[in-house]
């Protein structure tokens, strides 16, 4: 374990390497070409991405620990109770997330393989072709043309599968902790009759069970509350950030297919593009979106199970259990943004806004 460990070490450090030394290349161009507004668009909408993906790994990188609890809450008694009822639940949160990521991690790299195409076949047509990173090379010339081509299709190809990854992962966090919502509120819809069920068929008593089951209950929510919150405090900035940039991405991707040719493959690409970052940004705002709606409806739940046969002391319980319940979970994004669909429509309102200034102002 130690030994892999280490290992896993150096290849983070050389993995956050290997994106670092194409974000500067980048950044040197934009600074080349800084006079020329097209080039500059051409540069940015990639080096956006870029610092995207190094916030969000610097997340990873500066909390395992916190990560390696999170992921051991998963894989705790309250997250998995072993129950018949919750394991559809269970196995379907598990399949959307491993759907997501194949569909996600395969069009991110079928829009990284477009980028080097076109180019490829620019370069037999004898076009020159303009890369928008610094390179310290004519990239026209064979046999360096293929060399740098190779390099930015690993590069990009990189980026967009740790990118995906990334996010999905974020995101299965949040439909996790929906589920596990989800979860809780069955089991306080059937508390009563569950103990009743159980009490008639075992030597213990109905009130028995309901202190056993109740209390379950109690440490179950406490619980998704933790990991709700770890979530929020290590992700929460990078998804700002995400946001923040989203919007400059959408713009200068659409300012960049503005006057291509729609039968063009080069637009294909972009719209390929396009699509990943509005996936990317839609699925942090639909889990957060259906976290804050199952954790406002938990309230629903506890009117909606047999309190009347409670014994009184657990309808004392049941009630300042609803009043601690009573403030939802509502993730939001550097605890500014709520994760919303209503928040999803306004980045992409905001992109086009800019797209329309950008768009009029004299290059």
């Amino acid at each position: 374990p130690i030994l892999r460990r280490k290992l896993h070490k150096i290849y983070m450090c050389l993995s956050f390497s290997f994106i670092m030394l194409y974000t500067v290349q980048q950044i040197v161009n934009v600074y080349q070409v800084r006079t020329d507004v097209d080039k500059v668009m051409d540069s940015m909408f990639l080096l956006l991405t870029f610092c995207d993906s190094i916030f969000k790994q610097l997340a990873f990188l500066m909390n395992p620990h916190k990560i390696e609890e999170m992921l051991v809450i998963m894989k705790g008694p309250h997250f998995n109770q072993g129950r018949e009822e919750h394991r559809p639940l269970l196995l379907k949160t598990v399949f959307q997330a491993q759907l997501l990521l194949k569909i996600f991690n395969k069009l991110c790299l079928l829009t990284c393989l477009l980028w080097v195409l076109f180019p490829i076949i620019s370069h037999f047509k004898e076009e020159t072709i303009e890369f928008t990173i610094w390179l310290p090379f004519d990239a026209n010339e064979n046999p360096q043309f293929y060399v740098a081509i190779v390099y930015v299709w690993l590069q990009t190809s990189w980026l967009g599968y740790n990118n995906s990854t990334m996010d999905i992962f974020i995101m299965y966090l949040f439909a996790q902790t929906k589920t596990q919502l989800t979860i809780l509120r069955m089991d306080l819809e059937n508390l009563v009759s569950r103990c009743k069920t159980e009490a008639a068929v075992s030597s213990s008593t109905f009130t028995d069970l309901l202190n056993k089951h109740f209390r379950g209950i109690i440490h179950h929510y406490n619980e998704i509350i933790k990991f709700s919150t770890m979530t929020d405090g290590i992700f929460n900035v990078p998804i700002l950030f995400q946001f923040l940039i989203s919007g400059w991405i959408i713009c200068t991707t659409a300012y960049r297919t503005v006057n291509m040719s729609p039968a063009s493959g080069e637009f294909s690409s972009m719209i390929l593009y396009m699509i990943c970052i509005l996936s990317e940004l839609f699925l942090f705002c639909f889990y957060g979106n259906e976290v804050a709606y199952e954790s406002e409806i938990l309230m629903e739940s506890a009117y909606c199970m047999d309190w009347t046969e409670m014994p009184v002391k657990y309808r004392r319980f049941l009630i300042i259990f609803m009043e601690r319940i009573k403030n939802p979970i509502k993730p939001k994004a550097g605890k500014i943004v709520p994760l919303s669909i209503n928040t999803f429509v306004q980045v992409v309102k905001s992109s086009y806004t800019f797209f329309t200034f950008l768009n009029k102002a004299p290059a």
